[in-house]
């Protein structure tokens, strides 16, 4: 039995939340790579910063994906550019503020007057699986898709040599109870275990498949999104948890940990550990209200920009190039992982103005040879609604009050609004987000509306911290 109770004072014992460093382990010197690394991209959805034990979790043992910490980096200040989920993707996947090509919104249920045809990435951005295709990759995307749902947007048309997945931005878990299109490339087809363990089992068999030649696999679990569907044997270990719905999102945290634990053990049995990149994120924080995830001690859920909304738990493996146990403090982007594997495939990246990455090569840092912070200013942007995060400072723009002024090198938990006491900053950083908007398109479609209504309570003294279940 899993003992019950999340409280603030449980996820900061043992996260660490520092204002910037790199910490580098003692230990063996690793060797040399052999020929182009494989490159794995697993991406969880929805889940809680404070809902992982690496993070400090009490609750939810998540040794598996802990395991990647363990054996790569773990990175404290990691961010995703969107804090709702297709928008995320899309910079994750280009390496470019998606604002920059018109994927600012989310894409949800469509309004009657837009046209599906502009709603999904659009073909004219070059992909990370484009590139590393290019390269002499063999490319899968298994899993989530959520990046539009006609064929020009199809995973099979934008760089993957298969998928195998939904296309959509939910789907249930269990086959009785789904009413979306799951698909094998453009075929649909019935799959009947639970989702997580499908999405699992085929990146096990696509690793199996490939051993012989250099791939990348690009892996989107669903969880532990919405519904809130969890095997029975799952939740059974956690019955001292009281709230269900939290409950529920044990069980699905303990099947999607497993998941990442096979595709571990397979590559690690057929021999490829060693030389495989792996990256491990969240595709935003914590939707607290609807799947009882806890942030904690972020404030803020997706939706939001506050730090629960876009920072997000980050790792990277690579046991051929990379010491295990390292901290890296500073922050980082999702922008980075295309530019940081295309660097480790020794793939040319897309030339032209349409086709600048924002991201950047992470591994000089973390091999000691650039010091410093990756990247000096972060900026967000939904609607009205924006960010800037400059050095330790971070600004947010709201659409019915003033901004919000955080120093995050001192108030993790964004709680002291500094707008009053340093207006010329706060005029200076917003005069710098203003400038960054200048370089951006208009929306291509403005869906995601419920995020706005939900939204109005974004920053709540009379909820300072994100607990589960809100």
């Amino acid at each position: 039995m899993i003992e019950h109770g999340c409280t603030r004072r449980d996820f900061l014992a043992g996260a660490a939340l520092g204002a910037g460093s790199l910490a580098l382990p003692a230990g063996r010197k690793p060797p040399a790579p052999r020929g182009k690394p494989n490159i794995v991209l697993i991406l969880s959805d929805d889940a809680g910063y404070a809902d992982f034990s690496m993070n400090g979790s009490k609750q939810f043992p998540t040794p598996h994906i802990d395991s990647i910490a363990k054996k790569g980096v773990r990175f404290t200040q990691g961010y995703m550019t969107a804090s709702v989920c297709s928008p995320s993707r899309a910079g994750l996947l280009t390496g470019r503020y998606q604002q920059r090509f018109g994927h600012e919104m989310n894409i949800g249920s469509r309004q009657p007057s837009e046209n599906p045809e502009y709603i999904g990435l659009r073909p004219d951005q070059v992909t990370m699986a484009d590139i590393l295709k290019k390269a002499g990759y063999y490319t899968g995307a298994v899993g989530k898709w959520h990046l539009g749902e006609l064929p020009k947007y199809h995973p099979c048309n934008r760089g993957f040599d298969e998928f195998y997945g939904f296309l959509g931005g939910g789907s249930s878990y269990f086959l009785q109870r789904r009413r979306n299109a799951t698909y094998k490339n453009f075929k649909k087809v019935e799959i009947e275990p639970y989702l997580t363990d499908a999405f699992g089992d085929e990146a096990c068999a696509f690793i199996r498949r490939n051993k012989s030649r250099p791939f990348f696999l690009y892996l989107a679990f669903n969880a532990v999104h919405t519904p809130m569907m969890a095997k029975k044997e799952d939740m059974e270990p956690f019955s001292g948890i009281k709230k269900k719905k939290r409950r529920i999102l044990a069980g699905m945290t303990l099947a999607l940990d497993r998941q990442v634990g096979n595709v571990l053990k397979t590559l690690r049995e057929t021999g490829l550990e060693e030389n495989t990149l792996l990256f491990f994120l969240n595709d935003n924080g914590g939707a607290v209200f609807f799947n009882a995830s806890c942030n904690a001690p972020l404030n803020g859920k997706k939706g939001t920009f506050l730090e629960g909304g876009i920072r997000v738990p980050y790792l990277i493996q690579w046991p051929a190039v990379l010491p295990g146990g390292m901290t890296f403090e500073f922050p980082v982007s999702a922008l980075d992982v295309l530019p940081t594997a295309a660097a480790a495939a020794g793939a040319p990246l897309p030339k032209g103005k349409k086709h600048k990455l924002d991201g950047v090569n992470l591994l000089p840092y973390l091999l000691g040879k650039k010091p410093g912070r990756p990247h000096q200013t972060l900026y967000w942007r939904r609607g009205y609604q924006a960010a800037i995060r400059d050095g330790d400072m971070k600004l947010i723009r709201l659409p019915d009050r003033l901004p919000l002024l955080f120093d995050l090198s001192k108030d993790i938990s964004e709680q002291h609004d500094l707008l009053l006491e340093k207006p010329d900053l706060a005029q200076a950083l917003m005069k710098k987000l203003f400038a960054w908007e200048n370089t951006l398109t208009w929306p291509a479609w403005h869906t995601g509306y419920f995020w706005v209504k939900n939204n109005i309570h974004l920053y709540d003294k009379k909820y300072p911290l994100t607990q589960p279940g809100g």
